[in-house]
């Protein structure tokens, strides 16, 4: 059997490599999440996995949910993990919900190798329950645990920002709902023990508000704290601070606009970050995001070399939205899923998946891309044939957990 005959060729459609473009991809099969805001989701070079979440507006009569028992014990809140792979198209729950915590809503998660750290987060209503705990899932086999951590553990509370160093997991600010803070604390994976790295108590005056859904970019040294807010306000994008985990202080930096402009002050926006491999410039993407008044679908780059703004005039999301989440394959694909929408005058939330090419992969990617294009039906066929064939095992194992 050849390629060709896996699929009729339609030569109308001719498949196009473009960058900095969104598209919509279509779900596959019956199987996928709700709409939903607040929930987190990081990616592989396989699959995007998505952590809890929260809409008020699905009923306990909703016909796809109302033999869910999962959902009736937490709902307004998602108790789960889903999975989207980017080949076949599919979403997949995950097995979890046992030990999973009832907080749910504005988590902060990373993943490393095949585990999803999951730290912090609230139920509902918002603030009265929170959760300082570190939770490991692994994506592979399903298992999820506590980590028994002792130490100088940070506060309960939600909306904060993590990243992974070394053994160390950083978080840095957050909200109980009434108190905001920018106070940081790592936990060592290894010896489980926290520690207060930074609290903020006014003793120096380049110490930041304190702040919930902002987001953070590293450089290997420098913590960045990218917008962020309070119920009642959004920080701004020009002067940002900054925290050096070697020397323990805070910096504020001014920021280069692009034209002079800079990206609005916003919170609840999305960030990812990677290194240009022609530069070797870090750059962190943020996009979208909510000032208490205005929704935005821009979409702005920041060199963290030399502290320039660029505004990616035309990768725009495609509606604006804010409480979405989104994530970087390790090739340079984002993906966003999820949030709260604009639609003309009124906000709803959504159960779209988009991605965007934000930097130019090598060529076997446009290639992998292009072929499932033409080839649709190249998913569904055995590992064997397609090594046989000649495709990459790298591209082959993309589906060893579709068959």
């Amino acid at each position: 059997m050849s390629l060709h005959s896996m699929s009729k060729f339609d030569s109308s459609k001719m498949y196009a490599f473009k960058p900095f473009v969104f598209i919509k991809h279509h779900v596959v099969g019956p199987e996928k999440p709700k709409a939903r805001s607040g929930h987190r989701v990081v990616c592989d070079e396989r699959n995007l996995y998505s952590y809890g979440g929260f809409n008020p507006s699905i009923t306990a009569n909703d016909p796809d949910m109302r033999n869910d028992q999962n959902w009736s014990i937490s709902r307004p809140l998602f108790k789960e993990i889903w999975k989207f792979n980017f080949v076949t198209k599919t979403w997949k729950r995950l097995p979890c919900q046992k030990i999973m915590p009832n907080e749910l809503a504005s988590n902060a998660i990373v993943l490393k190798g095949v585990t999803l750290i999951i730290h912090g987060g609230t139920g509902v209503p918002f603030g009265d329950n929170c959760n300082n705990n570190v939770y490991l899932y692994n994506v592979n086999g399903g298992e999820m645990k506590i980590i028994p951590a002792e130490g100088e553990l940070p506060s309960p509370q939600y909306g904060q920002a993590v990243i992974c160093h070394g053994p160390y997991l950083y978080t840095v600010g957050g909200t109980t709902g009434v108190e905001y803070t920018c106070d940081i604390h790592r936990l060592n994976m290894q010896t489980q023990v926290w520690e207060s790295v930074y609290i903020c108590g006014g003793r120096d005056q380049c110490e930041p508000k304190g702040r919930y859904r902002h987001e953070i970019a590293f450089d290997g040294r420098i913590i960045y704290v990218l917008g962020g807010g309070t119920a009642s306000e959004a920080f701004n994008l020009e002067d940002i601070p900054a925290f050096d985990t070697l020397a323990k202080k805070w910096k504020t930096l001014c920021t280069q606009g692009d034209s002079e402009n800079y990206p609005a002050p916003r919170r609840c926006h999305g960030l990812v970050q990677y290194v240009d491999e022609i530069t070797g410039s870090t750059l962190a993407v943020i996009s979208g995001g909510y000032n208490g008044s205005q929704v935005f679908n821009d979409v702005w780059r920041l060199d963290l070399n030399n502290l320039k703004w660029t505004c990616l005039r035309t990768c725009l999301l495609p509606q604006p939205a804010y409480f979405h989440s989104i994530a970087l394959t390790p090739v340079g694909q984002m993906f966003t899923f999820g949030g709260i929408v604009k639609e003309e005058n009124e906000v709803a939330r959504t159960d779209k998946v988009h991605s965007v090419w934000l930097t130019i992969p090598k060529l076997s990617e446009i290639c992998w891309e292009a072929l499932n294009f033409y080839y649709p039906h190249i998913k569904v066929k055995p590992q064997s044939y397609l090594l046989r064939i000649g495709i990459p095992s790298k591209f082959v194992q993309r589906l060893e957990d579709t068959h």
